[in-house]
């Protein structure tokens, strides 16, 4: 026997009749006896109820009276259906009585001869069985019964039971259901052999279906709702419900069953030769042959109290939510104690997962709870607590209940330890020796720690997020002077511990968490908790990652909490000297070059030199990952800072640095920066031509690695000083670098001679043209003048710069002395602008061919324009000088490259000036790849414009004709039409018309101009 549930007192004995049914009426007992007689029985003492517990004394009864003859044959059968005032017996048939003058109102006849009936009091139905007829009755509210159906049934008879609107019938050897509606009849599955059928309804709308010593739960359509069933110790003759309880009546015993699974026995109450036992809402009645004796239900928290000392945690739980509502405080003191004492007693089984469940739902705290785990180190703001007092101040129940319990304070507190193995502490406690079984366990109890701790810390989180939320409002608050007279009112103190609670379980609660985490292999996790905000103490946590060898995850334990200097220190300790720590670090613990970039790379510009103290290592073995990394901040970092740190450690990563900063930040690159990437190029070109001027292999057309980067740069960039390069560069060489810089500065004369003759690169000097020619060209359109008075103000130096570079050419000699006195003064020089030529020399060139051109050039709009005076002073000082040097044979020249210069951009030339510039002795034939397309596209040019004078000369003709057309209208005024205006007549007035053809007095549409429509002409 478990526990007691249940009491039975004796409360009649020795009526002098044979008891065959009995009746529960308030507080009086009706007994039908095997002489057709009912006698009536009451307590001594006046009471409207029966009491409902064991706890209440209960009372003796006595005979109140008697009716003999009250039916015709023994009362088989009786319920008193308390709600509607009446009863229903079963002797020869079945009569329905009014309560309390127990008149027959309804004989129902067809009954005769009936074995049972079945009431539903929810649908207000009596079912009555006869033999092979079922007779369904409706109550009609007025204490009569309607017959509405007569089913058939398979066979006899032997148990009958209502399941929602059906009825299930149990017949010889099997069991069935039918539908009252349809007679329609369905198998369930056959009954026991030996026991008759016997069918009990379950609160919830179930069947108790009897099969011998089995018990089978159905539900309303005969399905089996759970495997197995109640077992009883025999074939019970008859069974009652009592929830949460089944009582069955065996031959020598009640036999007690819980209803829920696994459907334990719960109790056997002694009473032999029970011949009837009965449940109604009045109470329990167990009755003999001339005895009645009364089942009480022991009260729920002494059950409670008995169930907890034996160890069925799990009934006592069940039974402590069968408690009143009112005893909500008590339920919920007693649920609280079980489950910490059903936690404890898992906890030492080795059922970790489900300890952890039975303390969630306690009151236990979590400090409490985590001083199961010794190995869990906890934060220094939670104060050390023992495990041992663990059951201090949790009483199951009140001592009334423990004393009926059958139990001692002592054997109560310590009733949970009954089975207990070594203490939780000893168990967890880790030491050298210990088996593989013991970190097993150790293991499995972690784990199940992670998990409770993780189910919970949302809403721990949650809770410590509102109360820092609330802290900082209430310091607002507080600031005001109204605010500090309140506050006066309470101690510092017990404000600040009320105020950092929920923050101080947080801390609590996440440190413990990412312990259990990494002890039971749970590292992506903890990592996930760590990377994201948390309130993991700092101490612990670290002392812990040390001796485990986690090394990472407290790299971003430190990162979680703004440590980076400690962060970065560790990753690089952990890159350069593995070896020196005491835990040696796993394969997955091992830090690549990839994870320290990842890190500074996040941590962003906001400590500069924080990042250039921990990237010593990467510079050394990622460079070009470490350059991107420099390069990839946002805002940058102070470039001056990097150059000067990459000075001391790694200078010749300076040009690589400058190159991905220029590379990112191309379009707003600072002139200093370009500048610095320029010197630092320069500065190893240098290097390279001094190292092979020494060995004698300088080539000026041989272009290094660090040559053709120095050119790009000079190429491609415009924010560097270009004079400031140009004063490190050498007299003798690197002439193309030094005809880019000149071209920055404007002196084109200068560029074009060094391609020209120091380079000798005629397709150089072309391609340098070309340049400075699109460049102004895109410069024009992207201007965009509305008008010829706001066309931009013309680069004649870009415009003319093919002029210029025929010049170099055709004066060599000139331009060579122009350039040498550039080198001595470092002065710009100035550019040939395309001035015409002083009168002399057009005296001296001019030619039979070049006067032809000359007239054509003229008779169209010039492209250029030449107009400068100085220019042409200039143009006219280097002549002079050449005709003092003497004249030039073409020999001299480079005739060739100006012929081809000619013949390529013949487009973009003065033909005039160009043909002015030739020597006199150039044959007609070298030219003409130069004049045919010339010529040609002159001739076309003026057709074009002719063709456009006449389609002008055409369109204003139309037009005029339109005009005239126009001015022919006629309009004809009668006597009926009227003014726009006014409205009147417009008679022989002098009127206007407007163009839409309507007419105004000449008067109002002077006056009302605002009338107008068009201009209107003036008629008669």
């Amino acid at each position: 026997m478990v526990h007691n549930a249940f009491d039975s007192v004796q409360i009649l004995r020795d009526c002098p009749a044979k008891i065959e049914s009995v009746g529960l009426w308030g507080a009086r007992l009706l007994l039908g006896c095997i002489d057709g007689s009912l006698r009536i029985y009451a307590p001594e003492e006046t009471v409207d109820v029966l009491p409902t517990d064991s706890e209440v004394t209960v009372p003796t009864y006595t005979l109140r009276d008697t009716r003999v003859g009250f039916a015709k044959k023994s009362v088989t059968r009786m319920d008193v259906l308390q709600s509607r005032g009446l009863l229903v017996t079963l002797s020869d048939a079945v009569a329905i009585h009014t309560l309390p003058e127990f008149e027959v109102v309804s004989y129902l006849t067809k009954t005769k001869g009936a074995t049972m009936y079945c009431w539903d009091e929810d649908r207000g139905l009596l079912s009555v069985a006869k033999l092979k007829r079922i007779f369904v009755y409706r109550y009609d509210g007025n204490r009569g019964f309607t017959e509405i159906k007569d089913l058939p049934a398979p066979d006899v008879v032997n148990a009958m039971a209502w399941c929602a609107g059906s009825l299930c019938l149990g017949i010889r050897r099997e069991y069935i259901i039918m539908n009252v509606n349809t007679g329609v009849t369905v198998d369930v599955f056959p009954s026991g052999r030996s026991a008759s059928p016997m069918i009990v309804s379950l609160p919830d709308g179930d069947l108790l279906l009897g099969k011998d010593k089995i018990g089978v739960i159905v539900d309303h359509n005969g399905k089996l709702t759970q495997d197995g069933g109640l077992s009883w110790s025999e074939a019970p003759a008859g069974v009652v419900i009592h929830s949460p309880y089944a009582l069955a009546r065996l031959s020598r015993y009640i036999e007690v069953r819980s209803l829920k699974p696994p459907h334990g026995l719960v109790q056997m109450l002694p009473l032999r030769d029970t011949q009837l036992l009965l449940s109604s809402d009045a109470g329990l009645i167990a009755a003999t042959d001339t005895a009645i004796h009364r089942i009480l239900p022991v009260p729920v928290g002494v059950q409670v109290v008995q169930l907890a000392a034996s160890g069925n945690f799990q009934n006592a739980l069940a039974l402590c939510k069968m408690l009143p509502p009112e005893d909500a405080a008590l339920r919920a003191s007693k649920e609280d104690a079980i489950h910490i004492r059903y936690g404890h007693y898992l906890f030492e089984q080795g059922q970790f997962g489900e300890a952890m469940e039975h303390f969630g739902a306690s009151s236990l705290d979590l400090t409490t709870i985590l001083s199961l785990f010794p190995s869990v180190k906890l934060p220094s703001i939670v104060s050390p607590v023992s495990s041992e007092p663990f059951f201090e101040g949790r009483p199951l129940g009140t001592p009334t209940e423990r004393s009926r319990a059958g139990l001692s304070s002592n054997q109560l507190e310590n009733a949970s330890g009954s089975q207990s193995g070594p203490h939780p502490s000893k168990l967890m406690n880790l030491e050298e020796n210990q088996k593989l079984q013991d970190i097993q366990q150790r293991k499995i109890a972690l784990s199940s720690l992670a998990g409770f701790l993780s189910s919970r810390r949302t809403s721990v989180i949650e809770k410590a997020e509102a109360e820092e939320t609330d802290a900082a409002v209430a310091a607002m608050v507080e600031a005001s002077p109204v605010a500090r007279r309140n506050s006066e009112k309470f101690t510092e103190a017990s404000s600040d511990k009320r105020r950092h609670e929920a923050r101080q379980l947080a801390i609590v609660l996440e440190t413990a968490l990412v312990q259990a985490m990494l002890a039971t292999d749970q590292s992506q996790a903890a990592l996930g908790l760590l990377k994201g905000p948390n309130y993991c103490d700092i101490a612990p946590c670290e002392e812990v990652m040390l001796a485990t060898g986690h090394y990472l995850e407290l790299v971003e334990l430190y990162k979680s909490h703004k440590m980076h200097r400690q962060a970065l220190k560790l990753l690089n300790d952990l890159a350069e000297k593995p070896e020196s720590f005491a835990v040696p670090p796993k394969e997955s613990q091992e830090v690549r070059s990839q994870i320290i970039i990842d890190y500074l790379k996040n941590l962003g510009a906001q400590d500069p030199a924080l990042v250039l103290e921990n990237s010593n290592w990467i510079l050394k073995n990622e460079v070009e990952e470490t350059m991107v990394l420099f390069a990839s901040f946002d805002p940058p970092l102070p470039i001056n800072l990097v150059l000067a740190h990459l000075k001391d450690n790694a200078p010749e990563l300076r040009m690589l640095f400058l190159e991905h900063m220029l590379g990112k930040h191309a379009d707003a690159a600072p002139a200093e920066l370009q500048n610095e990437l320029l010197q630092l190029y320069l500065a190893r070109v240098l290097e390279e031509r001094t190292a092979s001027v020494a060995k004698g292999k300088w080539d000026e057309r041989d272009h290094s690695e660090a040559r053709k980067k120095l050119l790009n740069v000079l190429r491609n960039t415009t924010a560097y000083s270009p004079d400031r390069i140009l004063q490190r560069l050498p007299i003798d060489g690197l002439y193309e670098e030094r005809a880019y810089l000149l071209g920055r500065l404007g002196q084109h004369r200068l560029a074009l001679t060094l391609y020209a003759h120091k380079l000798h690169e005629a397709d150089l000097a072309l391609a340098y043209c070309d340049r400075v020619y699109t460049t102004a060209m895109i410069g024009r359109k992207a201007s965009k003048p509305t008008s010829k008075a706001m066309l931009p103000p013309v680069d004649q130096g870009a415009m003319n710069i093919y002029l210029t570079l025929l010049e170099v050419y055709l004066k060599p000699k000139a331009a060579v002395r122009e350039y040498d006195r550039s080198l001595m003064s470092l002065a710009p020089a100035r550019t040939f602008t395309g001035a015409r030529p002083s009168p002399q020399q057009q005296q001296r060139t001019r030619g039979a061919v070049s006067k032809k051109i000359a007239e054509i050039e003229g008779a169209e709009e010039s492209k250029f324009n030449f107009s400068s005076a100085e220019s042409a002073a200039e143009s006219s000082r280097s002549d002079t000088e050449d005709l003092v040097e003497g004249p030039t044979s073409s020999e001299e020249l480079m005739l060739d490259d100006a012929l081809r210069l000619l013949s390529r951009r013949w487009d973009r030339l003065d033909g005039a000036q160009a043909l002015r510039m030739i020597p006199s002795d150039t044959k007609l034939q070298n030219l003409l790849s130069f004049l045919e397309p010339l010529l040609r596209t002159s001739s076309e040019s003026r057709r074009n414009s002719a063709v456009i004078k006449s389609l002008h000369r055409s369109e204003n003709l139309q037009v005029r004709e339109e005009l005239s057309q126009c001015r022919k209208r006629v309009v004809k005024v009668n006597s009926d039409r009227t003014c726009s205006i006014c409205q009147k007549r417009i008679g022989t007035s002098v009127f206007a018309v407007y163009p839409n053809s309507t007419l105004a007095h000449f008067v109002c549409y002077r006056d009302r101009p605002v009338s107008k429509t068009g201009h209107g002409a003036v008629g008669m």
